[in-house]
Parts: C-alpha cells; sequence; structure tokens
C-alpha cells in the first residue's frame, strides 16, 4: 500500500493534475471571443492572463 501511494504521488508531481489548465481555460475562451469583438490587443491580454495562471499554479 505504501508503494502504491508513493507512485501516485509521483506520477501527480510529474504530470500534474491539471488544476492550472482548467482555471486558465475561461480566460484563454474568452480572449478569443472577445478578439472577434474587439481589437486583438485586448483579447490577447485576456488569453495571457490565463497564461500566466496556468504557470503559476503548479498542479
Amino acid at each position: 500500500m505504501k508503494k502504491f501511494i508513493v507512485m501516485l504521488f509521483v506520477l501527480i508531481f510529474f504530470t500534474g493534475c491539471g488544476i492550472g489548465s482548467l482555471a486558465a481555460v475561461p480566460f484563454k475562451v474568452t480572449g478569443a471571443v472577445v478578439n472577434v469583438v474587439t481589437p486583438d490587443v485586448v483579447g490577447d491580454t485576456i488569453s495571457k492572463t490565463g497564461d500566466v495562471i496556468e504557470e503559476t499554479i503548479p498542479f
């Protein structure tokens, strides 16, 4: 059981569980939608906020 827990921890540590990616999705989608309606600078700024969130959250 101890080996299983250690292996699970190592697997999650190296692959991540996607929390950062999930938190960034709304910003990336909103940025893409805003790019259609407004100048690209506004939508790109929103999308880059999603990129920063994805990089900041380690999981």
